[in-house]
């Protein structure tokens, strides 16, 4: 039998299980199968970057991959987020590391062992580990792996450093006195709200239980700090990115103590955040006080509702919680699809978020690939798809085509924009006179991005003096010119998008997707340039949704939030942008503003517009705490 048969009869013997592989099934295949490396060789790719993943078969019911490890190349803890995962060693051996939840959300090592050429293992949808090539000897270890269902993405979980301990915050019995906070949302904001209700508590002495619900295996991260490609950087020099807003060099000394090259000016890589944020949560609750306790829950929030005179959260797994205030810090929204019913045909190769972690490692190097978007999302898939040599062309297609600037080589100097900005306030703006003011604020300017930079501590109020009539006028024509010099990349990347441009394999294009027909081949689509009468034809292999997140106007959809809609205790803003808030971040009832429930971030923008970096959200966690503390003081007096 050839290799390429034997692989065949693997596949057939797999399909012929049905929707449903077992665990005793997968096992005996990948067991029994006749296979030899003639089988898996074509498929070994060793990367320069991490072990690579190459697709050899994928069905409803389970894929088929090879995997290549160079030595020292290994995984991050994680699960198989509801699927089963079986493996076979075809060469070199294979450490693999258990690991056991711990209460303060990290995970701590409990088994290890080894599987050598030839033998099988599988790993039920709830088990942690993480697998390694220890090898000494520079060979490879190339693996073949099942999952069955296919597997979206690996949920990542964070391990404790073999120096660390599990702090006395997580395992103190709460206080008979302490309120409940919970904070749907463990990522930036929500982590910070947290680290900042436990300092403010323990520096009054009131006692309180603080409860982060988040489904993400890894609290701190969200999705801008959960990805583990280095090339991700963040847009924000190191500087600016403390977590706390009266100690601005936080971040920079935490990144100075691994590695004391780095400089106030560096773009540091993303995935080092989310570990900053964890640390610093970890550093106020070291020093918190006795009645004070923390608990994390890896759960989604799939109902809210008064329940007397208190919350209660409802689970998708595990007992309820019964909090005396809220925290809403879900951040960003899932993306939408821009096409819609305008798609004929499969979309197994239409990558609809492109935020899972494995969704881009199915994208060959020699395949064409479509972005519908060419914002800073369409920049981070871009990046991760052209980390191996890649001559196929990607096309980036957005209404105006309109890709993100770049920050300054050198620090530029924000203009302090209120000698044109406080009279047109006090006129009252309109979109027209706000978007020629500013454009010729940039003519006198010797470089626009310190206009930019001046006007951003004055974006909220003058977002707020326009009649929403303009807002909507704004935000239709000229937002997305704002977006593409206000949020910029760093300069290293701006550097490898001039060459991947340069060499022909990127370019944007202004215009619009008409309708998509997917084959067995690839995707076929008809696109209007913009300017153009008529639409034109492009192939290509894969398209991968850019566009970034969601809009508020499909909140009410949403586990959790949904519930808090339906019931009024949030309210959705007219512009579809998010809920309605006072200026400390109470959600807005009617004409009252609630203060136990509070949100921050992305849902904030009707209120704020600015609501996504970490300069803003940083104020907005602290507010959150005083207002938050300030509340559970009065209900108790």
């Amino acid at each position: 039998m050839s290799e390429r048969s034997r692989l065949r009869e693997l596949i057939a013997r797999f399909e012929a299980l049905g929707a449903q592989v077992r665990r005793e099934d997968a096992m005996a295949l990948l067991a029994g199968a006749e296979l030899e490396w003639d089988d898996v060789a074509p498929f070994v790719s060793p990367g320069e970057h991490g072990y690579t993943r190459r697709r050899i078969a994928r069905t409803d019911a389970f894929e088929m991959l090879v995997m290549t490890w160079r030595p020292g190349q290994r995984s991050a803890p994680h699960d198989h987020a509801g699927s089963l995962c079986a493996l076979r060693v075809m060469r070199g051996g294979v450490h693999e590391t258990r690991y056991a939840p711990a209460p303060d959300g990290l995970v701590d090592p409990c088994a290890r062992g080894e599987l050598r050429e030839g033998e099988v293992a599988v790993d039920t949808t709830t088990e942690v580990h993480a697998l390694s090539n220890d090898a000494s000897d520079g060979s490879l270890l190339v693996t073949l792996h099942v999952y069955a269902p296919p597997l979206p993405e690996l949920r990542r979980f964070a391990a404790r450093p073999s120096e660390a301990r599990a702090l006395p915050i997580f395992s103190r019995r709460r206080a008979a006195r302490a309120p409940v906070v919970a904070l749907i949302g463990g990522g930036f904001s929500g982590t910070l709200a947290a680290a900042h209700l436990v300092r403010l508590a323990s520096q009054s002495d009131r006692a309180l239980h603080v409860v982060i619900v988040d489904r993400q295996a890894a609290f701190g991260e969200g999705a801008a700090y959960r990805t583990a490609d280095g090339r991700h950087l963040l847009n924000v020099p190191a500087s600016n990115m403390s977590a706390w807003p009266d100690r601005r060099e936080h971040f920079l000394a935490w990144a100075r103590r691994r590695d004391p090259a780095v400089a106030p000016t560096d773009f540091l890589p993303r995935r080092l955040y989310g570990e900053y944020v964890r640390d610093t949560f970890f550093e106020v609750a070291a020093e918190s006080a006795q009645d004070v306790t923390a608990e994390i829950v890896r759960a989604e929030v799939h109902d809210v509702r008064r329940d007397a005179d208190r919350w209660r959260l409802e689970l998708d797994g595990g007992a309820p919680i019964d909090a005396d205030a809220i925290v809403v810090a879900t951040g960003h929204r899932p993306p939408e699809c821009p096409i819609g019913d305008r798609w004929s045909g499969s979309r197994s190769r239409y990558i609809e978020d492109p935020w899972a972690s494995l969704a881009l490692s199915a994208i060959a190097p020699d395949e064409p690939v479509v972005l519908l978007g060419t914002g800073l999302t369409a920049i981070d898939v871009l990046l991760t798809i052209t980390r191996s040599l890649r001559e196929a062309p990607v096309v980036a297609i957005s209404r105006r085509g309109l890709a993100p600037a770049s920050h300054a080589s050198v620090p530029v100097r924000a203009i302090d924009p209120s000698e044109w900005l406080d009279p047109l306030i006090d006129r009252g703006p309109t979109a027209r006179t706000l978007v020629r003011e500013l454009r010729a604020a940039i003519a006198r300017a010797d470089d626009w991005r310190a206009v930019i930079d001046g006007l951003r501590p004055h974006t909220a109020r003058t977002w707020r003096a326009l009649p929403e009539r303009e807002a909507a006028r704004l935000l239709r024509h000229a937002r997305a010119y704002w977006e593409v010099r206000r949020h910029r990349v760093a300069p290293p990347v701006a550097a490898i998008l001039h060459e991947l441009e340069s060499r022909g394999v990127f370019r944007t294009l202004a215009g619009r997707v008409l309708a998509a027909r997917a084959d067995d081949e690839g995707v076929t689509l008809d696109v209007r340039a913009r300017g153009a009468v008529d639409p034109h034809s492009l192939r290509t292999a894969w398209i991968v949704n850019c566009t970034g997140p969601g809009s508020g106007a499909r909140l009410a959809g949403a586990p959790g939030l949904g519930a808090l809609i339906r019931a009024e205790h949030l309210e959705l803003d007219g512009l579809g942008l998010g809920v309605r808030t006072d200026e400390h971040g109470r959600a807005r009832e009617g004409d009252r503003a609630r203060g136990d429930l509070v949100v921050i971030g992305t849902l904030r923008k009707p209120d704020l517009w600015e609501s996504t970096a970490v300069p803003e959200l940083r104020e907005q966690a602290r507010d959150a705490a005083r207002v938050l503390l300030e509340h559970l003081a009065h209900a108790r007096a």
